[in-house]
């Protein structure tokens, strides 16, 4: 399988007719499915959007995985911003320090709301798929009373990962029992530890596991290029022996966003090394990442050598 990565994808200003061009373009690369991002905001202001987007992907001949993002601070995804729901609903938050306000897993108020989300989606969308975009802090130490009542009044970081796994779990498996053939797919950072992504990877539900990384240094604007995060190749050992440990397929999300134009010859060497070296059943690639200095030339870097390995003129 070979995805392309769409984080706010078209659901504020949707030109069809330009929707229609990138998929067929996407499909000409070689993907066969896209990945569209769907966060509380797009569930107030672009449910008809969204039904455009999937219904021209599924004419252009791609298979459609939603990416919920940012649902009560416990996912990525785009665009990044705090929960609106938790906002609201703050006795649910967890009230240690976290990067973004995050909700408890161990409250049946923020399962039964996550769950009722992902079933508008999943009843309202003909959608083939779900990615699951990092979880976050799953294992930061809660006091919020409901993980208190389950854990004690100390729980460790195992405890949160056990926390996590559970409720991770038991969404997944709604959304199972919603729609059957759903294909679901999840990747960490590698930043996460590993008792961590042991575990959350043999849940029942999920189809492929990996990671996310990049291939180049970044830049936000015109500050010098660094490296910001772990290359994806790093993480391919740990996500072979994690897979085949769980019965999963194995899945690498390729980054390229915050791109400056001066990386683009090293991103290219880079990109069609890791396509020669490495194979995962499931490869994600950015469609226009955000923030490239030059996205028209990133985007031909993208397209020619996904051409030359998986063979589409």
């Amino acid at each position: 399988m070979i995805s392309a990565y769409c984080l706010d994808y078209n659901t504020w200003v949707c030109i069809p007719r330009h929707v229609k061009e990138d998929f067929a373009e996407m499909a000409g690369m070689g993907v066969d499915t896209v990945c569209l991002s769907f966060s509380e905001n797009d569930m107030a202001y672009a449910r008809r959007t969204f039904e455009i987007l999937v219904e021209l992907a599924h004419e252009a001949g791609l298979r459609v995985f939603v990416i919920p993002s940012r649902i009560a601070g416990r996912f990525a995804g785009a665009p990044l911003m705090p929960s609106v729901w938790l906002a609201r609903n703050p006795q649910y938050q967890v009230p240690d320090e976290c990067w973004l306000p995050a909700g408890c897993v161990e409250s049946p108020g923020v399962r039964d709301w996550i769950k009722s989300f992902m079933k508008t989606l999943i009843t309202d969308y003909a959608l083939d798929g779900i990615i699951w975009d990092e979880p976050k802090e799953p294992t930061r130490i809660s006091h919020h009373p409901d993980t208190i009542a389950r854990f004690g009044e100390n729980p460790t970081e195992h405890d949160m990962a056990a926390g996590f796994c559970d409720f991770f779990e038991d969404l997944t498996g709604y959304c199972n029992r919603l729609k059957p053939d759903l294909v679901q797919t999840l990747f960490c950072q590698k930043t996460e530890p590993e008792f961590f992504t042991r575990m959350i990877s043999q849940n029942p539900y999920i189809h492929y596991f990996g990671y996310d990384g990049n291939l180049s240094r970044q830049s936000v604007f015109r500050e010098e290029p660094q490296e910001t995060k772990y290359r994806i190749e790093s993480a391919w050992e740990r996500t072979v022996a994690e897979c085949a440990a769980a019965g999963k397929g194995t899945f690498a999300l390729v980054e390229s966003m915050n791109m400056p134009k001066a990386e683009h010859e090293s991103f290219e060497q880079a990109f069609d090394s890791y396509l020669s070296n490495y194979h995962p059943d499931h490869l994600s690639i950015y469609y226009y990442a955000h923030n490239a200095e030059d996205p028209e030339g990133l985007n031909a870097i993208i397209s020619r050598t996904m051409k030359k390995h998986f063979g589409h003129a």
